[in-house]
């Protein structure tokens, strides 16, 4: 059991403030300063400096702090762990992006409740950047993450390898005909929001042509992707989206792929979790029968 002066030190390392870490805790001001004293001797170390009323983490505080997070979400973990042996239950909590969650997982997960139907289940469905801010600070398990991230700070296994493509509904008329990437540039572009993983692809298959979304004469940012498609179908602009979001869409011919010339992008879609997990062999034993991985 983690000494509670651990959270206070966490709040702190979140609120940078010793007063709204008190308030959230439910304590004393006085109380906070004594906590942060007790971790800082017990460490040797000075954990935050002070500029006029602000509050900044040393070097030594911010090692401190992701150390001391992943020894809290073990714990966690842990407790929820012993909970379901005793009463024979799942209790999982996972976060996917936008396009998984709406395409992609509810055919396993019905699978699973059906083999498991006295299980808990919560999916948070966001974008990447909040995502991995969910999955440091312990709110979620593991992640579905369709866009980059930085691989050397987690663990993971490959869900699908999905195609990347160009869509536009069925009597889109072309200013230009496209025969490149470049004469696509003068349509409208819908295009999910900045943290998004299906933008970043984008940013990312653009690069090696050397365009930007900035190329695109017309932007329109949307930060869900059933509208997007939707106002792809009613000839709006263009996109790019993973194949399987539009997968019915383009057997009923309310959506068409851009034909051009060399374009062939993939992209791998991973299951992604804490690299100091203490209960990996458990966590991906249960990701194994979720996903079938």
């Amino acid at each position: 059991m983690l000494d509670h002066r651990i959270l206070t030190f966490l709040t702190v390392c979140d609120e940078l403030n010793f007063t709204r870490a008190a308030q959230k805790l439910h304590i004393s001001q006085p109380a906070v300063s004594q906590h942060i004293q007790y971790i800082e001797e017990y460490y040797q170390v000075q954990a935050f400096r002070f500029q006029g009323k602000r509050i900044f983490l040393t070097e030594a505080g911010i090692l401190l702090r992701d150390s001391l997070t992943s020894l809290y979400n073990n714990e966690m973990y842990l407790k929820e762990q012993l909970m379901s042996i005793t009463d024979l239950k799942y209790r999982v909590h996972f976060g996917a992006t936008l396009t998984v969650g709406e395409f992609m997982i509810a055919e396993p997960l019905s699978h699973f409740l059906a083999a498991h139907p006295d299980s808990d289940l919560s999916v948070t469905v966001a974008n990447t950047e909040l995502l991995l801010q969910k999955l440091d600070a312990g709110e979620i398990d593991f992640a579905i993450l369709e866009g980059n991230y930085p691989r050397h700070l987690y663990r993971h296994v490959p869900y699908v390898n999905e195609r990347f493509i160009p869509i536009c509904g069925e009597r889109h008329v072309f200013k230009k005909t496209p025969r490149s990437l470049l004469d696509l540039t003068s349509e409208r572009l819908l295009v999910r929001e900045s943290g998004s993983g299906t933008r970043r692809i984008l940013e990312d298959a653009l690069a090696e042509y050397d365009l930007g979304i900035e190329n695109f004469r017309h932007i329109t940012t949307i930060g869900n992707m059933n509208t997007i498609i939707d106002m792809v179908q009613n000839s709006c602009g263009i996109t790019f989206l993973y194949e399987t979001a539009v997968k019915e869409d383009l057997k009923s011919g309310a959506i068409r792929r851009i034909p051009l010339p060399g374009w062939d992008i993939r992209h791998e879609i991973s299951i992604v979790w804490k690299k100091d997990h203490l209960f990996e062999e458990a966590l991906l034993g249960l990701i194994q029968e979720l996903f079938h991985v």
